[in-house]
């Protein structure tokens, strides 16, 4: 049977920015088992009046870049596909008042979520995907109804969760 998991991640600068790394991560299987944690390591105060960081819950793990990356690969364990949510090129240039530049870094980081598992897992285990699947893609090809989303559907693992029921009618259409 193959496991998939679907993931979430949130950052607080852009990928292409100075500074840019892992703020808060959220993980799901297709059992329903979901997992996440946020960076102990970085300073939530100066963020606090954005849309991520009041999302956080208090009980929320804190934990090192090494132990999210431990906990990662054990949740993962023998995974065969990641999967995760991508938005569209136009989405990205607009969110980020992105100009001429949008297409080069949107090819660049459109799997943004893969480089950043792999960035907590070294060395990546054998066996593991090398590729992102684009849940956005398949449902497009599944002609499926995207589900409602939550109201704290920034928080990873909320979004994690999201992503595997969007998996599952995409799946019940005829799709992967």
């Amino acid at each position: 049977m193959t496991r998939r998991i679907f993931v979430d991640t949130e950052w607080l600068t852009a990928p292409w920015e100075q500074g840019f790394e892992l703020l808060w991560i959220g993980l799901a299987d297709e059992e329903g088992t979901s997992w996440s944690a946020i960076d102990a390591a970085i300073d939530l105060e100066p963020h606090v009046h954005g849309s991520i960081v009041p999302l956080i819950p208090a009980e929320e793990l804190r934990l090192t870049r090494t132990e999210i990356g431990a906990a990662v690969e054990r949740f993962c364990g023998d995974v065969d596909e990641f999967w995760a949510w991508v938005p569209t090129a136009a989405s990205v240039a607009e969110w980020f008042g992105l100009g001429d530049e949008a297409a080069d870094l949107y090819a660049r980081f459109w799997d943004v979520d893969l480089q950043l598992l792999r960035g907590l897992i070294d060395p990546w285990p054998d066996g593991w995907p090398s590729a992102l699947h684009n849940l956005r893609v398949a449902a497009e090809r599944a002609g499926v109804e995207l589900p409602p989303r939550a109201r704290d559907h920034l928080n990873p693992r909320v979004h994690a969760r999201w992503n595997q029921q969007l998996f599952e009618k995409i799946r019940r259409a005829g799709g992967p």
